[in-house]
């Protein structure tokens, strides 16, 4: 009867300790996939910084009247809804990360990458410089190529007022209809520095 009672309660045991285990395990994979995470976030966090870096250290061809944008380096319309792109769309898509001078963010899956698209654009008064909104798009891998993080943020330029006018004239050939859920912000609700779209 003893051996019974010991042997049951060595079954017992060995339950728990699995169980332990499991519970163990589990945790493990919860820690690697919110590192693995703010990877991607980090490296996300790089490319919006060069994005802005490239806006205000690089001339960038404005799209025509028609909105197209065929220039390697044009900034493309926002109705491009690059927030929603595939992680294969953004590798043919996306400007490459590295003009800056920056490191290379760690342990990234691959490079980060970005776009610049125009928003809007004002012409005040005759003379007067114009004013653009530009938003820029950064992606970023994490460790594991199945993680991504997406960053946007809106940045206000002066633009010569040639550029501002063709701006002009390329905003009124396109929808203004953009869709962008926000799921956290680095400031209060009216004006984030960044926002993270949910994907």
């Amino acid at each position: 009867m003893t051996l019974i009672v010991a042997l049951i309660l060595l079954m017992a045991m060995t339950a728990l300790g699995l169980a332990g285990l499991q519970g163990a395990v589990l945790q493990e994979r919860m820690a690697r996939n919110v590192m693995d995470r703010q990877v991607a976030f980090q490296a996300a966090q790089a490319a919006l910084k060069e994005g802005e870096w490239r806006l205000r250290h690089a001339d960038y061809t404005l799209p025509d009247a028609q909105g197209d944008c065929t220039a390697p380096d044009c900034l493309m319309p926002q109705a491009s809804h690059a927030s929603q792109w595939s992680a294969a769309r953004w590798r043919r898509d996306g400007v490459a990360y590295g003009d800056s001078g920056a490191p290379m963010p760690l342990d990234t899956h691959e490079p980060p990458r970005m776009t610049l698209a125009v928003l809007s654009s004002s012409c005040s008064e005759a003379g007067a410089p114009c004013q653009a909104r530009i938003e820029v798009t950064a992606f970023g891998w994490g460790t594991r190529q199945v993680t991504h993080a997406v960053l946007e943020r809106r940045v206000t330029l002066m633009l010569p007022r040639e550029s501002g006018e063709a701006l002009i004239q390329a905003r009124q050939a396109q929808a203004d209809n953009h869709d962008t859920r926000v799921i956290r912000s680095s400031e209060g609700p009216t004006r984030p520095a960044w926002r993270e779209v949910l994907r």
